[in-house]
């Protein structure tokens, strides 16, 4: 069952949280969610990919994944793109995920590029890309992202404040507007994935490793890597909706200009979520795009 959650351990005693249709096959849809989100995000999608092993983590920080402290590293790399690259790596590893259908949304789709362009082992077992608004090209961070990373995550660190904010409906009111800014149609969004956000909200820890993950979202190389996608040799495809007020719904064009071997598909009347929105026709595209490279050696 897609929804139940298992752990596996990573490496440096931490484990990462994660759905998977079937642990019996060795190839895999692999879904990578964005900042702030987590693995269920992906709920709506699995349902509708029958015969398709889908196997969605929680990054580091999220959902049920574990919530280190990361002192070992430089502030810069904690809860960076980069090092969620690594755990994510490691992730590969421990599952036995031979012939990988690689995907992600937003943040999880630019991690998922850097996977691809900077681990070998992990690319040797990619035979295909799915970018769902993915996050890839030089951009303004959107102001819930900066105020997360200065005073906002500072201040929902300290524990009256956080109290304060559980006991008025703050933090619930804060989990509704974290979906909602992802939907063109409000009536799309499911209730369960407005209450597990307010579920991680609960953790107080949460704060750490969200402030961390938004200060340190955008890499050092961002730039270099948009002029690496020319490197991506492997079946890509690139949804979008063209209702998208957090990343570009141009962006779609560039990925179909920059990586050789792409296909975009832009969904009307839908937001920055078109693996909920959007879900029977995206799947219906991309059923048959895994069938086709899943197990291609």
């Amino acid at each position: 069952m897609f929804d139940a959650t298992h752990y596996a351990e990573v490496g440096d005693g931490v484990r990462l949280a994660y759905c998977d249709s079937s642990g019996a096959a060795s190839q895999a849809l692999l879904l990578l969610h964005g900042i702030f989100d987590h693995k269920r995000t992906w709920s709506p999608l699995a349902a509708r990919l029958s015969g398709v092993r889908c196997v969605a983590p929680d990054l580091l920080g999220h959902g049920h994944s574990d919530r280190p402290p990361l002192t070992h590293l430089p502030p810069e790399r904690r809860y960076s793109p980069d090092m969620q690259a690594e755990y994510l790596c490691a992730f590969v590893e421990a599952m036995g995920l031979d012939s990988l259908v690689l995907g992600g949304s937003s943040l999880g789709g630019g991690i998922a590029l850097r996977l691809y362009l900077d681990y070998p082992e992990v690319r040797r077992r990619t035979r295909a890309l799915v970018l769902v608004a993915a996050a890839g090209y030089p951009q303004p961070l959107p102001g819930y992202i900066r105020e997360m990373g200065g005073w906002l995550g500072s201040a929902l660190q300290q524990p009256l404040v956080h109290a304060l904010c559980k006991k008025t409906g703050l933090l619930a009111r804060g989990a509704q507007r974290s979906v909602a800014r992802c939907f063109h149609d409000l009536s799309a969004v499911p209730p369960v994935l407005v209450a597990d956000t307010l579920a991680a909200l609960q953790r107080i820890d949460t704060f750490y490793a969200y402030q961390l993950s938004a200060r340190n979202i955008v890499p050092p190389d961002i730039d270099e890597l948009a002029h690496r996608l020319g490197e991506v040799a492997v079946p890509t495809l690139v949804f979008w909706g063209r209702e998208d007020r957090i990343i570009n719904p141009l962006n779609a064009l560039r990925f179909a200009e920059d990586i050789p071997d792409a296909q975009t598909h832009l969904f009307d009347h839908c937001g920055h979520a078109p693996h909920i929105e959007c879900a029977e026709e995206m799947a219906s595209i991309l059923h048959p795009f895994i069938t086709q490279h899943a197990a291609k050696g």
